[in-house]
């Protein structure tokens, strides 16, 4: 059986691992003494947090508007587990997971780590959109990845200001 994302799933998906990444950044940031490397984990938390906000809101509106929920096939772990797609992507629940920050990177290999991630985040919803039920659920991944696009534009002007 093949398993098929609507738009509800996608924007659970995406929702985790915005939730993800804040925890990643938040546990992160414990490593850190220095006050002012410890502030941009904290930001990137931030920016993680407040895009995970929004898009549990385009979520809840979209089930307003079409009465769609996620889908629970017993049968199909995946398709009734989204948290387990999320779990796939650039950030886990696991601060050590992929290269492991030691708390001592200075503000230019934060940065570079944070691109790093975001890219990967792309490459997983490019990926998920072969997974995408409709064209619906394919236009919000393409939104979805415009935003990490700007967040990617964001971190590398700030990394050219170093």
């Amino acid at each position: 059986m093949e398993t098929k994302f609507n738009v509800f799933e996608v924007l659970q998906i995406a929702e985790k691992i915005e939730h993800n990444g804040a925890k990643f950044y938040l546990k992160t940031a414990e490593l850190f003494d220095d006050p002012e490397r410890r502030d941009i984990f904290y930001k990137l938390a931030g920016w993680k947090a407040k895009h995970e906000k929004i898009l549990a809101e385009r979520k809840k509106r979209f089930s307003e508007k079409t009465g769609q929920f996620g889908t629970f096939d017993p049968d199909n772990y995946v398709l009734s587990n989204p948290d387990v797609m999320a779990g796939l992507a650039a950030f886990t629940s696991k601060p050590d997971s992929g290269r492991r920050m030691t708390g001592r990177e200075g503000k230019n290999e934060i940065l570079k780590d944070a691109i790093r991630r975001s890219k990967q985040a792309i490459v997983f919803y490019q990926g998920l959109k072969g997974f995408a039920r409709d064209l619906a659920g394919k236009d919000t991944i393409e939104q979805i990845i415009k935003e990490e696009n700007r967040h990617i534009r964001t971190l590398i002007e700030a990394l050219e200001q170093e």
